[in-house]
């Protein structure tokens, strides 16, 4: 899926109470809004990829986020 970057906007909001499986671990909850593009495989890869992101960068476990994706149609 290529997306031109001034077609991505991303917002992240820190410090929210969160709790995910039970537990107050730290967390991360996202959707991800595309026209078009998505199906499972791309899915799993953008999943992977933010699971990434989030472990490295905010120190939040591959298992402790929850990824929405929405594939609007496109209208002409």
């Amino acid at each position: 899926m290529a997306v031109l970057p001034r077609y991505v906007m991303v917002v992240l909001k820190g410090s929210v109470p969160m709790a995910f499986g039970g537990t107050q671990e730290p967390a991360a909850y996202g959707e991800l809004v595309s026209i078009g593009g998505l199906n499972p495989d791309v899915n799993k890869k953008l999943s992977a990829g933010i699971a990434s992101i989030l472990e490295s960068k905010l120190s939040t476990p591959k298992s402790c986020f929850y990824l929405k994706f929405y594939d609007s149609k496109v209208h002409e």
